[in-house]
């Protein structure tokens, strides 16, 4: 489904540090970690950020004006890449993302640290609608990484799930060792664990319900059932394999084992359809068991 929610662009580093927030009828000063400057109206600081503004009231009743500084500032820990992306979700301007997945992580942390939740939902929201997604199997595990470093429950979650696309192997984990802290590694893997173990329940349930010989039909002597219980159960060892590609390369693999003797190939398009919608509807249904019973918090610090 495509998203309503236009994808704002993404500026490198010096386009938004040069940006400007030299509103002239200003009454607050933002001064970042790295020394820059933001002058902006605080009225719309305290309409999204109570965080903000006990600071800006505070600021602002023990500030005395003079000619060097005319205008209240508070010093905030944020760089002024962050804190100018930041403004950009605030003040009504067109809304501008950091060019990497640290910095984005770091923008979404700020709005949450300061408590705007209109605009952290905002930002979350043009994030999602990235074309190619922001949390994705290439950048889950740094994603996922971020999260926890940052406290970013939401982002943590759906980079976990993610990586459940990845095969856990330690061959196939070498190149995240270096990225990826060893504690949340175990993390991940324990998670990973624990939605096999899930995976099995349901999915035994499934294929011994003869539910999907029911669906596909035994049109093959040579065992439709079989190769059938065999992707399913693969499923149970690997979610990663859990993907519509997959479940084509087990059915073309037995169609060409078989050959001529095999009658899976006149299997309708239709039977295969309702198979695999039945089968995300039990691998969907045990991730929702899941957050139900609280494996979910594993990973999101819950």
């Amino acid at each position: 489904m495509v998203s309503d929610v236009p994808s704002p662009p993404t500026y490198s580093d010096e386009f938004l540090e040069n940006l400007r927030f030299e509103d002239p009828d200003a009454d607050i000063i933002l001064c970042s970690c790295d020394h820059q400057e933001f002058r902006v109206l605080k009225l719309y600081l305290i309409k999204v950020s109570p965080v903000l503004g006990e600071l800006i009231q505070s600021a602002s009743s023990s500030h005395h004006a003079n000619a060097t500084r005319p205008l209240p500032s508070i010093h905030l820990s944020d760089s002024g890449v962050i804190l100018s992306s930041l403004l950009t979700f605030v003040l009504p301007i067109p809304s501008v993302l950091p060019s990497t997945i640290e910095q984005t992580m770091m923008l979404l942390s700020a709005a949450q640290k300061y408590q705007m939740d209109p605009i952290l939902s905002h930002i979350r929201a043009v994030v999602g609608s990235q074309d190619p997604p922001f949390i994705r199997p290439e950048t889950a595990f740094r994603v996922y990484s971020l999260a926890q470093t940052y406290g970013l429950r939401q982002e943590a979650l759906h980079a976990a799930r993610t990586t459940l696309n990845f095969p856990f192997t330690l061959q196939d984990l070498e190149s995240e060792l270096s990225t990826t802290p060893g504690v949340y590694l175990h993390e991940l893997w324990k998670y990973y664990q624990k939605v096999r173990a899930y995976l099995t329940l349901d999915l035994t349930a499934f294929r011994t319900t003869g539910i999907p010989s029911e669906m596909l039909g035994q049109t093959c002597r040579y065992g439709t059932v079989t190769w059938l219980g065999e992707y399913i159960k693969s499923i149970e060892e690997s979610p990663a394999l859990f993907d519509i590609t997959q479940f084509h390369m087990f059915f073309s693999r037995h169609a060409n084992v078989w050959g001529s003797y095999c009658q899976c190939a006149k299997i309708p398009n239709k039977a295969i359809h309702v198979f695999w919608m039945a089968l995300t509807n039990v691998v969907h249904g045990c991730m929702t068991k899941m957050r139900s019973d609280s494996v979910d918090s594993d990973v999101s610090g819950n």
